[in-house]
């Protein structure tokens, strides 16, 4: 693979990361950083900053950006920086406790930042696991589930108001990857929380073009656990998509980003913060997959790799990505592979092998022969013969 992960592998480029710790106490007064490192034959180009300036989404537009200014073509519109406006609390007691049961119960714990346990970020080993999926292989087990839903609905199944249509890749690739996760737990799954970029749904208090923190989280209802992988599967699907299409109405988003503020801004006057904590039934579903990671180029359109740094260090976090494009050292020619998506999981260390048989297991059980598709790749980073070499040379 040589470079190509879009998630990082130690011993990595000397990036020079922010430490957010030392930014509270005082004692780093730097919010980003930016490293330029070049050779004869390629060149790389590094942002590192803190959560507390901005997502994932305004991290990618300032690199989108200042590549456009490079090439001389701005296309991007410019940042909001005021207009955003702190939206008030629900006054109907009903509403107010329905949009608090939407908050991820896994970002609930906090701790003090003046005596911080390093230990609670990492509670119990864990082994990071990717899978790596072509752009073939997503359209076929999209087409696949699509057909079970469509299948599920001929029957007169009523799993949900979601039509197969509304299915996304996305949708599916969660599903895939939560369904096979419960393989490594001791309780399965039944609650997912998708990371969404809510800039825009409701302009008046957060708009499009808004910098700073614009995510929420879309939280399913309860999901029925089935021992048929097609069936979990497709559950899983149709709820994340059904918790998305409720998370983008207007009110919704006011709602929730007015009672996540104050569940947020209380333990910060109190000085505790927020980490992603085991969550035993609850998993979180971060993912770049639809990001336009690949109109930063620098002027090198097509021959450009996006690197994200390995996080958060717990076993209910997931991390996905477009592949990035290849270089064929025999030809000297670049291939993008559209649709392909790398996924990375943290697995409690001894489990990882369960997770990466489980992947294939689900796989073959929704997609079958899949159109004579080859079964996705699975790297268990845990093994010494991973067959990962991530020195690039610069």
């Amino acid at each position: 693979m040589e470079a190509t992960l879009v998630v990082r592998v130690p011993p990595a480029l000397p990036i020079e990361d922010i430490n957010p710790f030392r930014i509270l106490s005082g004692e780093e007064p730097i919010l980003c950083k930016l490293t330029i490192l070049t050779s004869e034959t390629a060149t790389a180009i590094a942002m590192s900053c803190t959560h507390m300036i901005c997502d994932l989404h305004v991290a990618v537009k300032f690199m989108r950006v200042w590549s456009q200014q490079y090439v001389g073509d701005i296309i991007d519109r410019p940042p909001v920086y005021e207009g955003i406006v702190d939206p008030e609390l629900p006054t109907d007691p009903a509403r107010l406790a329905f949009v608090r049961s939407k908050l991820p119960k896994l970002l609930s714990d906090t701790f003090p930042f003046d005596k911080i346990d390093f230990s609670i970020f990492a509670p119990f080993p864990v082994t990071r696991v990717d899978v790596f999926l072509s752009g073939a292989q997503v359209r076929t087990l999209h087409d696949a589930v699509r057909r079970l839903a469509e299948a599920a609905a001929a029957r007169g199944e009523k799993g949900s108001d979601v039509q197969p249509s509304a299915l996304t890749r996305q949708d599916v690739l969660s599903a895939l990857i939560v369904a096979a996760t419960n393989a490594s737990y001791d309780t399965p799954v039944t609650q997912i929380h998708s990371v969404m970029d809510c800039r825009g749904v409701n302009p008046a208090f957060l708009p499009k073009e808004a910098i700073a923190n614009g995510i929420q989280y879309a939280t399913t209802t309860p999901v029925k656990i089935s021992s048929d992988p097609r069936e979990l599967v497709l559950s899983y699907a149709t709820h994340i998509r059904a918790s998305l299409i409720e998370a983008r109405d207007p009110q919704y988003v006011k709602d929730l980003l007015a009672v996540s503020g104050e569940e947020w801004y209380g333990p910060a006057q109190a000085n505790l913060g927020h980490y992603v904590a085991p969550s035993p039934g609850q998993i979180c579903i971060n993912s770049s997959y639809r990001v336009n990671w690949s109109a930063t180029h620098f002027g090198y359109p097509g021959k450009a790799r996006w690197h994200h740094p390995d996080t958060v260090p717990t076993d209910n976090y997931v991390l996905m990505f477009p592949s990035n494009p290849v270089y064929d050292r025999a030809s000297g020619t670049w291939h993008t592979d559209e649709g392909a998506c790398d996924v990375s999981v943290k697995v409690r260390t001894g489990r990882q092998d369960l997770f990466a048989a489980e992947v294939l297991r689900v796989w073959k059980a929704v997609v079958g022969d899949g159109g004579k598709q080859p079964l996705p790749k699975v790297v268990n980073f845990g093994h010494k013969d991973a067959g990962i070499s991530w020195h690039a040379k610069l």
